[in-house]
């Protein structure tokens, strides 16, 4: 049995929030989140290397050495139509080197989670939004309202972190005010009332804009399904009575509703009416794939968060165009390099396209891929840098064990 008895702080990569305070105990090789009761032990522990794991290149669904592996790509790429590479979660070191082979090939990047992260740029490249950071809701908000269904899923320590901390600097945890605008497990809601004031709305996601529309006007109530004229005026209430209030969503909760868009910029324009007189800001909390940092580095270094197609010395982007799932779908691709370190969820492959997969050592598969390089997961191990959700702190990732996988990075350069 392996004893695991060096304890040392993780900074998590698994969600936007990138906590640096995950106690984990090691033996170098493996590792245990060291705290049972933390609600993302199993997404951090999920991690770890086990019988089944892939730790050797892949060729055609045959064990390879990295040497042949890198040629065959490089062959591969040499002839190739339309490049695409597909970000599914890297960090910086990972997403620079993504970008200099992209300059080489002539291709085309595209991030997996770029259809909800248009979603607010369009509102901010057109009207704008006040933003907060994690650090100002911490201290400041005595009154947020959470709309969604699955954020505390995505992101396991937001309310423990965030919107419940007991070491804020102004608010009182057991005053704040926490409206929950959606289908919440009656466990959230549990968890929430041991320290705080909780009001669940339970509206559906596509009247959100209605229910905004109801708490700024003073006309007689308009009746909206999950939403009692009691509830309405309990709320108005509680907002009237804010110092600072804080909406707080995540893009991917409204993918299935009728309009997107239109919700988001409802809860944009609520607030920019809230700060006439009072306080309030928005919040929306990024994917966990390393959505931030992927935004962050391609704007620095081309102009544009995602999306762009590298021509001669120049690019060109192209929200439409551009979409990895519009090419796919029309096959206007003949190769795809997906780059996933952050995750062992299933990537979908189209097999009518090469596909190059340079992946968490977990990794599964909608169909085996052409060629399968196992990487090292960032913060795990090896360094690396990614950026925190509300794009104000960038965090230094620190590896915690010694396996011999490569970085993202390391393969990018031997192919160029």
């Amino acid at each position: 049995m392996t004893s695991h008895n060096k304890i040392i702080d993780l900074v998590c990569p698994f969600c936007s929030l990138h906590c640096d305070d995950v106690k984990v105990s090691t033996d170098g090789k493996t590792f245990k989140v060291h705290d049972k009761n933390l609600a993302c032990l199993k997404k951090v522990e999920k991690n770890n290397i086990y019988k089944n794991s892939s730790m050797f290149p892949m060729i055609n669904g045959k064990a390879s050495t990295l040497s042949n592996t890198i040629t065959k790509i490089k062959n591969h790429l040499s002839g190739h139509q339309e490049l695409l590479i597909l970000n599914h979660g890297v960090e910086l070191s990972g997403l620079r080197a993504i970008l200099g082979l992209a300059s080489q090939y002539g291709s085309i990047i595209d991030h997996v989670n770029s259809e909800t992260l248009f979603q607010n740029l369009n509102l901010l490249q057109r009207s704008g939004y006040m933003a907060t950071s994690l650090t100002e809701i911490k201290n400041r908000a005595d009154v947020i309202i959470i709309f969604g269904n699955k954020i505390f899923e995505k992101s396991p320590r937001l309310l423990e972190k965030v919107l419940q901390t007991k070491n804020s600097l102004c608010a009182d945890t057991r005053k704040k005010e926490i409206i929950l605008v959606g289908s919440f497990s009656s466990k959230i809601i549990k968890d929430i009332k041991k320290s705080s004031r909780v009001t669940n709305i339970k509206v559906n996601l596509d009247m959100i804009p209605s229910f905004l529309d109801s708490l700024s006007c003073d006309e007689k109530y308009k009746k909206i399904n999950g939403l009692s004229g009691n509830d309405l005026v309990k709320i108005k209430k509680i907002i009237s009575n804010a110092k600072y209030l804080v909406t707080v969503w995540t893009n991917s909760d409204f993918t299935l509703t009728n309009n997107p868009e239109m919700i988001i910029n409802s809860i944009s324009k609520y607030i920019i009416a809230h700060n006439r007189d009072k306080r309030g800001a928005c919040a929306p909390i990024a994917g966990s794939l390393g959505d931030v940092t992927s935004s962050q580095a391609l704007a620095w270094m081309t102009g544009f968060a995602s999306r762009v197609k590298f021509i001669g010395n120049t690019f060109k982007h192209d929200r439409v165009t551009y979409n990895s799932k519009v090419l796919i779908d029309n096959q206007n691709v003949d190769t795809i390099i997906h780059i996933s370190t952050l995750s062992s969820n299933k990537i979908k492959l189209d097999t009518r396209c090469f596909n190059i997969v340079l992946g968490h050592p977990n990794s599964s598969f909608s169909s085996m891929p052409d060629i399968f390089i196992p990487v090292g997961i960032p913060g795990i191990d090896y360094d690396g840098i990614m950026f925190r959700t509300d794009n104000v702190v960038s965090v230094a990732l620190k590896k915690i064990r010694e396996i011999k996988l490569p970085s993202t990075e390391d393969i990018i350069n031997r192919l160029t």
